[in-house]
């Protein structure tokens, strides 16, 4: 069973009475507080339609508001560009942080799984101690090995497992095939992203097949 993705939203937070789309924000809260997502979400697009050309707090909850009552409806493709707009007109680190994750977590109930880990990427550059999207972000990227290693598609190498292919290299020039092969099987067991070298790590193990074959039936030159 695929596990469920971790959703945090940043709720409608309220506005000042004389605020533009504050109305209609509260107005939506109530609808989606009584389970109408559709009509809630009707009611936070007339409110960012009431602020268009605006930045700043309102807007932002408007569109946040919309893509839960969108995400609640299984909307994720549009939930997700309305996550994205709430991050585009924030004001706050910290709020684009939530609206990048909830971007990449909507992307993700799509499938589209790259750029659901960029935006959750996003989310953990600009606070690195948003323990919800490093915990989505692990799991997308999970999900896009596993897809990319049953459609055939090598996983993307992390950074260790560059360094470790680097590593590698370097034992190779010393003709060190045996300990170059078994860093590399080593480290599949901590980075499946190694993956990607398969084929360099099975010509690399033919290659010291072939040099203990040479070694077991060359002549002994202490005889």
């Amino acid at each position: 069973m695929r596990p469920t993705l971790i959703i945090c939203f940043l709720l409608f937070s309220g506005c000042a009475a004389i605020a533009d789309g504050a109305a209609e924000g509260r107005r939506g809260m109530e609808l989606f507080e009584a389970g109408d997502f559709d009509g809630a979400a009707t009611a936070f697009q007339q409110g960012i339609d009431a602020t268009d050309g605006q930045f700043g707090r309102t807007r932002e909850a408007l569109y946040t508001d919309l893509g839960l009552a969108q995400f609640s409806q299984a909307q994720f493709s549009e939930a997700a560009e309305a996550f994205k707009q709430a991050m585009a007109v924030s004001e706050s680190p910290n709020r684009r942080a939530q609206s990048a994750y909830n971007a990449g977590t909507a992307l993700a109930n799509t499938e589209d799984l790259e750029p659901a880990l960029a935006y959750l990427r996003r989310a953990l550059i600009l606070q690195p101690d948003f323990e919800e999207a490093r915990f989505n972000y692990e799991l997308v990227k999970r999900r896009l090995e596993s897809s990319q290693q049953e459609d055939g598609t090598p996983p993307e190498p992390s950074a260790f497992a560059e360094e470790l292919k680097a590593r590698a290299d370097s034992l190779i020039a010393s003709q060190r095939y045996r300990e170059a092969s078994n860093l590399m099987n080593d480290g599949l067991l901590q980075d499946s992203t190694i993956a990607a070298y398969s084929d360099f790590m099975q010509r690399l193990g033919e290659v010291v097949e072939i040099e203990e074959i040479a070694t077991e039936t060359a002549p002994d030159s202490t005889q």
